[in-house]
């Protein structure tokens, strides 16, 4: 699980790539066409950190995004799977 805390929002991505099963903790955060991604550092496919949609290519699979509460300063999360079509 690869976690990103924004402002008071944590948002939650599985950390193996969906492409190539690069390790996402390692990427980077930018912004992608106004919104905020997450950057594999294998091979550059950007996925959205709110819902895993694919943003820029080479990777075409959206990243299993994982559902993330804060409850008593312990961070909680739950896999939920790929966005919906």
């Amino acid at each position: 699980m690869c976690l990103l805390r924004r402002g008071a929002r944590v948002h939650g991505l599985a950390d193996t790539c969906s492409h190539l099963g690069g390790p996402l903790h390692d990427g980077e955060v930018r912004d992608v066409d106004g919104r905020a991604a997450l950057v594999c550092p294998w091979h550059g496919t950007a996925f959205s950190v709110t819902d895993g949609e694919v943003l820029d290519g080479p990777g075409t699979a959206p990243q299993p995004v994982v559902a993330v509460r804060v409850r008593g300063g312990r961070v909680l999360g739950r896999v939920e799977g790929p966005p919906k079509p």
